[in-house]
């Protein structure tokens, strides 16, 4: 079947990671605001499920 709505097979461009490119690579090394922020949010998520517990 051809026309709208017709499925198209497309492939990604040979040039673009399976990852797509929004994707940037792993750092190295995290920057301490970074690693600020990720203990933040492991705390609220501690709390959330400490809390849906205690309720």
């Amino acid at each position: 079947m051809r026309g709208p709505g017709a499925p198209v097979n497309t492939p990604a461009p040979p040039d673009e990671p399976p990852g797509g490119p929004d994707e940037p690579a792993e750092p190295a090394e995290d920057s301490p605001q970074l690693r600020r922020l990720r203990a933040r949010i492991a705390e609220e998520n501690r709390l959330r499920r400490w809390l849906r517990r205690a309720l």
